[in-house]
């Protein structure tokens, strides 16, 4: 499979603020290791390592609740926010690394995407349906054994990005996990 992410593979969501930033930036460094920053839109880090997933197991090993990190999602790729763009990175991923197992699946999107057929942003709902054509795994809405999640990012005014995660939803760490 050719390498779907160009310009970041990591999104990390930060407490608001420049020190919370500057903080978890120094945080993520120390745990990672080598990293090149993206981006640093308002409370998140668009960061491009070698490993996404590795680099997200070590953060769940090493962070805690009183560090300004929030979240990392490790991203299989990132695309424009077009819905047939993501749609065709989905489907591709699925079926390499699914194989010949049928898990449940479900799909979360955070963000808005853009239909380049129509030239018009699309309901949520809407570009979950088209992302979902296609896929032939049953659906499980409550306890998937797979996560398509799809997180829009603003980078810039005009300038946003679809980070793609396919993979088990505990992949994905979030702190609101940690205090429970």
């Amino acid at each position: 499979m050719p390498n779907l992410y160009k310009l970041f593979n990591l999104i990390i969501a930060h407490e608001p603020g420049y020190y919370e930033r500057r903080e978890a930036l120094r945080i993520v460094r120390n745990i990672i290791g080598n990293l090149t920053v993206f981006a640093q839109p308002q409370s998140l880090l668009l960061l491009k390592v070698n490993d996404p997933f590795m680099a997200v197991i070590k953060l769940k090993e090493e962070l805690d609740l009183d560090m300004p990190i929030l979240r990392a999602i490790p991203l299989d790729g990132e695309t424009d926010p077009y819905v047939e763009d993501v749609a065709d990175i989905v489907r591709e991923l699925i079926q390499e690394k699914v194989g010949l197992r049928r898990p449940s699946f479900a799909i979360k999107l955070e963000g808005y995407l853009y239909s380049r057929k129509e030239k018009r942003l699309l309901h949520k709902n809407e570009a979950i349906r088209i992302i979902a054509e296609g896929i032939d795994l049953p659906v499980n809405l409550s306890n998937p054994e797979l996560l398509v999640l799809i997180k829009v990012v603003k980078v810039q005014r005009a300038q946003r990005y679809a980070g793609i995660m396919v993979a088990s939803p505990d992949s994905v760490f979030s702190r609101a996990r940690l205090s429970r």
